[in-house]
C-alpha cells in the first residue's frame, strides 16, 4: 500500500513540476455556487446548507479526494447572509484543511438587477506525514505541519431566477503578503470567474448553463462549461465539459429544498498519464434550502 501511494504522490508531484496539475473544482459548481464565491449565498437568503464530494483516479490508493463545506443563513430583511465554508483535500500522505467565515450584503442597482460583495476570512493547515512513506529514505523524512491565515472577497452581479456574474478570491493566503509567519510551503491564492444563466425553453422545461474558468498560482488555467436541463423542476440530466479535455455526465433531483446531484468525470484523450492510471472521477453533491424553496438558479 505504501508503494502505490508514494507512486500517487511522486506522479502529482511530478505533474506539478510540469505546471500540468489543475484546480480541485467540483463539477456541480452550477448547484453549488456558495462553495467557490460566498457572495453567490445572496441569490437564496432563506439559507443553505451543502457539501460536495469528489474521489479522482478511482482504484488508486492516496488517490486526490476533496470535500467541500457550505452553511449560511439569511437576513433577508437587510439583503445579508452570513455562513462558513470548509474544504478538506487529501493527497496520498497530504491533508490540507481549511475554514473561513464570511458575510455577504446585496444592494439594488437597477429594478431588477443586484450587485452583492462577501468578505471572508479564515485559516488554512496542511499536515504532511511524509515520513510514514519510507522512514530511511531522506525525500520522505521529515513531515510537515503549516498553518497559515486567509482572507478573501466576492462580488456577484444578479437577477433573481435569471441570471448571475461573479467573481471571486476566497483564498488570499496572508503569508503571501508577509503578515503570517515564515512558512516552508506555498499555499496557494484561487481566483474564480463563474456566470450562470436560466432558460424556459417550454412547457416543464428548463436550460441552465452554467460557466467556471480558475485560476491558482504555479497551476494552468481551466475553463469549464456544464449545462443541464430541467423536467419540472425535479429532475436535472446534464453535461460538463472542461478544457484539457475531461468530460463529465451530470445528473440532479430537487425534492421541495432538498437537493441531490451526482456527476462522473472522465477524459477520453489517450494520453500517457490516462495509460497508466485510472482517470475515473465520482462526485457526489447534498444540498438542503432552509423554508422549503428551491429555485433551479
Amino acid at each position: 500500500m505504501k508503494q502505490i501511494i508514494i507512486a500517487a504522490a511522486t506522479l502529482w508531484a511530478t505533474l506539478s513540476a510540469g505546471y500540468a496539475q489543475q484546480p480541485l473544482t467540483p463539477t456541480q459548481h452550477g448547484q453549488m455556487r456558495t462553495l467557490l464565491n460566498p457572495a453567490a449565498s445572496l441569490l437564496y437568503q432563506g439559507g443553505e446548507i451543502a457539501t460536495v464530494g469528489r474521489r479522482q483516479w478511482v482504484g488508486i490508493e492516496g488517490a486526490p479526494t476533496v470535500i467541500w463545506g457550505s452553511g449560511y443563513v439569511g437576513f433577508e430583511n437587510i439583503g445579508a447572509t452570513a455562513g462558513l465554508n470548509v474544504r478538506h483535500e487529501q493527497l496520498g500522505p497530504e491533508k490540507l484543511t481549511e475554514a473561513s467565515a464570511f458575510f455577504a450584503k446585496a444592494v439594488r442597482i437597477s429594478e431588477h438587477e443586484y450587485l452583492g460583495l462577501s468578505l471572508n476570512a479564515g485559516i488554512s493547515h496542511l499536515a504532511g506525514n511524509f515520513a510514514y512513506l519510507d522512514p530511511n529514505d531522506p525525500a520522505f523524512r521529515d513531515d510537515v505541519r503549516e498553518t497559515d491565515a486567509q482572507v478573501g472577497f466576492g462580488l456577484i452581479l444578479y437577477r433573481p431566477d435569471r441570471y448571475y456574474v461573479g467573481l471571486s478570491m476566497p483564498r488570499l493566503m496572508l503569508g503571501n503578503l508577509g503578515v503570517a509567519s515564515e512558512s516552508r510551503y506555498n499555499f496557494r491564492n484561487q481566483y474564480h470567474l463563474t456566470a450562470g444563466v436560466l432558460f424556459h425553453i417550454g412547457g416543464e422545461f428548463h436550460l441552465k448553463p452554467a460557466l467556471l474558468v480558475t485560476y491558482a498560482e504555479s497551476l494552468r488555467p481551466q475553463a469549464e462549461l456544464a449545462a443541464m436541463v430541467f423536467a419540472t423542476r425535479m429532475f436535472g440530466l446534464g453535461i460538463n465539459v472542461r478544457s484539457y479535455g475531461e468530460l463529465a455526465g451530470m445528473l440532479q433531483f430537487n425534492f421541495g429544498g432538498l437537493g441531490l446531484g451526482y456527476g462522473y468525470q472522465f477524459n477520453p484523450k489517450n494520453e500517457p498519464m490516462n495509460q497508466r492510471i485510472e482517470n475515473t472521477t465520482h462526485e457526489i453533491g447534498l444540498s438542503y434550502r432552509f423554508g422549503g424553496k428551491r429555485s433551479l438558479l
